[in-house]
């Protein structure tokens, strides 16, 4: 269980989280994902972070399946069950492939992947959990994506890292039946 529930729009919380949360469900499509929704203890800062996310989920130039790909990196990175566990299904819902994330959860070698996933998984590994991003990494994403989209996606992966962090404070798993990460 977690450590705090996500706040609501009730006179049980401060003014400024509830006008966060009126500003999440306003457009979030009437729901509070917990991350951004315990980011409403500290006020607007929920809101924006929703926005953020929103943002880099459905308006970059990535597709969907290479978005949801890059934050199954993060949620690997991060060790986090909770968005590991949505996102993964949320990515098969969009065409990422299994044979993707499962060298992900591994940690395997990305070799028989495509290239967009195999790039994408090792931008990942080097930006999160390593020094640096190799230069051959960082010109082989900046070829493929460009500018914007090499910020996009790095943009991508680190948000998720902070919606790890505001899970992790509030101590939030998933079910016992979802997909955990290989341990």
């Amino acid at each position: 269980m977690a450590r705090l529930p996500v706040p609501s729009d009730s006179n049980a919380f401060p003014e400024d989280t509830r006008e966060a949360v009126r500003h999440i469900i306003a457009t979030r499509g009437g729901s509070v994902p917990p991350p951004s929704g315990y980011l409403t203890y500290a006020g607007k800062a929920g809101g924006l972070l929703s926005d953020l996310v929103e943002h880099l989920r459905y308006h970059t130039s990535l597709t969907p399946a290479e978005t949801e790909l890059a934050i199954c990196t993060s949620a690997r990175a991060s060790g986090n069950d909770y968005i590991w566990n949505a996102h993964c299904r949320l990515g098969l819902e969009v065409g990422t492939r299994e044979e993707a994330l499962n060298v992900v959860d591994t940690h395997a070698p990305v070799d028989g992947l495509t290239p967009e996933e195999a790039l994408i998984i090792t931008f990942g590994r080097e930006l999160l959990e390593s020094p640096k991003v190799t230069d051959e990494t960082y010109n082989a994403v900046r070829e493929r994506w460009g500018e914007r989209g090499m910020f996009e996606l790095a943009a991508s992966m680190a948000v998720y890292l902070m919606n790890a962090a505001m899970l992790r404070t509030a101590d939030v798993h998933p079910a016992p039946e979802a997909r955990h990460l290989a341990r």
